[in-house]
C-alpha cells in the first residue's frame, strides 16, 4: 500500500563534471564473441557501424557491467571481456591507470542477503559486484598504482586487461562482472570493450591471447542479441530507457547544499528537506531535474542518456547552520521513494515491498563539535522500492552553530533510481 509523506523536495545543487566515461552495458547479456563498445576509427575495420570514432584526452574513466549464461553461449569455453586502448594519432601517448576495481558475481561478490542497515567501517559488507566495486573506490581500497604507464606508439593498440566471466553452475548458470577504472593520458586515446572465448588446452583452458582480442576489434561485429531500443526523447507512449553503450559526460556530481544566495544551509526544527539523487526522465520526484549524464557518442539502438549514472561518484557538502533559538538534532536519511515526477511537496512510499532497488555503501564525514575531531561513518544499505529508511546519522547542533557534513557514495550497478537524501532537524529533548 502506498502512502504520501509531506517532504519539501528541492533540486540537488551542483552538476556533473566534464570527465568522459566509456560506459559499456549494452547488451547486458553477452553470449558470443564480438564488440560491446568501440570508439576506434572505422578505418580498416570489417563492420564500420561498430566503431564510434571518438577519442578522449586527459582524465577519463571506464565502466562496464555485463553478464553471461553458460547454458546459452555459442561456445562452451569461458567468456572473457577485453579492454583495449588505442592511439590513432601521429605521436606517442602515455596512459596512466589511477585507480579501479573489477569483480565477478561468482566467486567474488555473490548477491548475499544483508540487513537493511549495517555499519561498514570495516569495509567488509557488500552484495553483488557493482556494490563491491563501488565500495572499493569509495574507500580507496585499491592499491596505489606503482606500475608503469601503458605506452602507445602512433597507431598502436594494446590490451589494458582481460576479465573472465567464470562459468556458472547447472542450476545457476548466470554470472556477471562489473568494473570501474580511472585513467589519465597525455594524448588522444580510443577504447574498446570486446568479448572472446578461452581456447581449449591440454589440461585446462587457455585465456584468449592478445591477438584474439585484436582480431575481434578488427573483424568483429556488435554483440547480439541486442537490448530493447530506447524511446526517442520527447516521444509519447511507453518509456523504454535502453541500456548504455557509448561515452557519457560526467564521472562525478559535486555540489554544496546551501540556502538561496548563501554559502550555508540555514534550517530550523520542524522542517524536512529532501534532495533527489540519480534522477531520470519520468522520475524527477517533483524537482524537474534529470541528473543522468548526457552521451557524447552512442550506438543508435542504445540509451540516449546514462540513466541512473552507474559508477558516478556523488560528493555533497552540507554546511548546516542552526538558525533556531534552541539546540536541534539533525537526522540524515537515505530513502527510495516511488519513481514519479509529482509535485515537490511530498514523496510516495510503500508500507511493504520486496523489490530491491539499492545495495551500496554511503559515507558521512564531519567534525565532532565536542572533541573537534574528524569523524567518518560508512553505512551499507539495502533498500526496497518505496522504502522510507531510518536515520543513518544524528548530530546535535547548538543555536547559531555551523555543522559541516560531507556525504558521498558511488552509485552501484544493479540499483534502480531514484533516491533522496533527507535532512530532518528536530527539537532536542
Amino acid at each position: 500500500m502506498a502512502r504520501k509523506i509531506a517532504q519539501t523536495v528541492s533540486r540537488l545543487p551542483g552538476a556533473l563534471d566534464d570527465i568522459p566515461v566509456f560506459h559499456s552495458n549494452s547488451p547486458e547479456l553477452v553470449l558470443e564473441a564480438g564488440i560491446l563498445l568501440s570508439t576506434f576509427p572505422e578505418g580498416g575495420k570489417k563492420f564500420s557501424h561498430a566503431h564510434l570514432n571518438y577519442a578522449v584526452e586527459g582524465k577519463f574513466a571506464l565502466f562496464f557491467h555485463h553478464s553471461t549464461d553458460s547454458t546459452k553461449t555459442t561456445r562452451p569455453n569461458t567468456l572473457y571481456l577485453g579492454a583495449l586502448l588505442g592511439n590513432s594519432s601521429d605521436r606517442p601517448v602515455s596512459v596512466y591507470k589511477t585507480g579501479g576495481a573489477s569483480y565477478a558475481t561468482k566467486p567474488d561478490a555473490p548477491f548475499v542477503v544483508l540487513d537493511a542497515v549495517l555499519n561498514n567501517d570495516d569495509k567488509l559488507h557488500f552484495a553483488g559486484p557493482g556494490d563491491r566495486v563501488s565500495l572499493d573506490l569509495l574507500t580507496q581500497l585499491t592499491e596505489p598504482e606503482h606500475s608503469q604507464p601503458v605506452m602507445l606508439e602512433p597507431g598502436e593498440t594494446k590490451l589494458f586487461q582481460s576479465f573472465p566471466l567464470p562459468k556458472g553452475f547447472i542450476l545457476t548458470p548466470l554470472n556477471g562482472r562489473t568494473g570501474l577504472f580511472q585513467f589519465d593520458c597525455d594524448g588522444p586515446v580510443n577504447l574498446a570493450v570486446v568479448s572472446a572465448f578461452a581456447e581449449p588446452g591440454f589440461l585446462s583452458e587457455k585465456p584468449p591471447a592478445v591477438g584474439q582480442f585484436l582480431q575481434v576489434l578488427k573483424d568483429g561485429d556488435l554483440v547480439a542479441p541486442r537490448d530493447k531500443t530506447p524511446t526517442v526523447p520527447g516521444a509519447s507512449g511507453e518509456l523504454i530507457y535502453g541500456r548504455v553503450a557509448g561515452v557519457a559526460k560526467g564521472a562525478s556530481w559535486n555540489g554544496t547544499i546551501a540556502s538561496d544566495s548563501q554559502s550555508e544551509f540555514s534550517i530550523r526544527a520542524g522542517q524536512t528537506f529532501s534532495f533527489p539523487l540519480c534522477t531520470v526522465i519520468g522520475g524527477t520526484l517533483g524537482s524537474e531535474q534529470v541528473q543522468s549524464a548526457p552521451m557524447l557518442c552512442r550506438y543508435q539502438d542504445t540509451a540516449y542518456q546514462s540513466h541512473g549514472n552507474y559508477g558516478v561518484t556523488y560528493n555533497l557538502n552540507l554546511p548546516i547552520r542552526n538558525a533556531d533559538a534552541m539546540p536541534i538534532n539533525i537526522e540524515f536519511t537515505f530513502q527510495s521513494p516511488l519513481k514519479n515526477s509529482n509535485q515537490a511537496d511530498s514523496l510516495n512510499f510503500l508500507t511493504q515491498s520486496q523489490r530491491t532497488v539499492f545495495r551500496g555503501t554511503v559515507k558521512f564525514s564531519w567534525t565532532d563539535s565536542l572533541s573537534d575531531r574528524s569523524q567518518t561513518k560508512l553505512i551499507h544499505l539495502v533498500q526496497t522500492q518505496g522504502m522510507v529508511g531510518t536515520a543513518l546519522l544524528e548530530l546535535n547542533v547548538e543555536p547559531g552553530d555551523l555543522q559541516i557534513v560531507d556525504f558521498s557514495f558511488i552509485y552501484p550497478a544493479d540499483c534502480t533510481p531514484p533516491h533522496v537524501l533527507t535532512i530532518r532537524p528536530q527539537k532536542t529533548n
